[in-house]
């Protein structure tokens, strides 16, 4: 059974360890991700995910000492990967709402199609465990400043960073309600730009 911050036999000082670069700490992180379409965080076993990623029983504990700091890991990585997409949308055309409808869209995709990542991102476990839910706040914050600065940027006005992070939260609140519902995209996006209407009111 995985424990929280548990030390590994093996594990490398934190001056002589592996820096979470490699191709071993890759294939580990994907191996933790399709671990979770089997089990949730609270049951991950090293011996299970250096053998899912084709190395020595030891590897967890020479690359990241522990399964917590794989985990972590691994949520940053999809983190990066779910603001990249969300970068992409509003590059895309139309205008802040319409942008900000697909991103979030876009979002829940990307998050399907991806093993591991739902629980990663929605499970109750996920959003206990101490080391994501600090990286879960300031990926939350980063996004805050990306809908802040791009809405800035058409409006030509700032408006205060509670403001997007309320939006945030209610917008993928009922993207993920919508989600669970078997909603299909189509249908999601539909919800979002409603939900994006009502809360916040294309100016006249």
């Amino acid at each position: 059974m995985g424990v929280w911050g548990a030390g590994l036999v093996g594990a490398p000082h934190a001056e002589l360890g592996c820096g979470g670069d490699c191709e071993s700490c890759a294939r580990l992180r994907s191996a933790l991700r399709y671990a979770l379409d089997d089990h949730d965080l609270e049951s991950l076993a090293a011996w299970d995910l250096s053998t899912r990623a084709g190395l020595p029983m030891t590897a967890l504990a020479t690359h990241y000492g522990t399964i917590d700091n794989c985990v972590v890991a691994t949520f940053d990585e999809l983190s990066e990967e779910l603001y990249r997409c969300q970068v992409e949308a509003f590059a895309g055309l139309g205008d802040w709402h319409m942008r900000f409808s697909s991103a979030v869209v876009a979002v829940l995709q990307l998050i399907e199609s991806r093993p591991g990542a739902a629980q990663l991102c929605f499970a109750e476990i996920a959003r206990r465990h101490p080391g994501i839910r600090a990286r879960r706040a300031e990926a939350r914050q980063r996004v805050v400043r990306l809908l802040a600065g791009e809405h800035e940027r058409e409006h030509g006005y700032r408006l205060p960073d509670l403001h997007f992070e309320f939006l945030v939260g209610a917008l993928y609140r009922s993207a993920q309600d919508e989600v669970a519902a078997g909603r299909g995209p189509t249908r999601v996006a539909e919800r979002v730009r409603e939900l994006l209407a009502l809360l916040e009111p294309v100016p006249a």
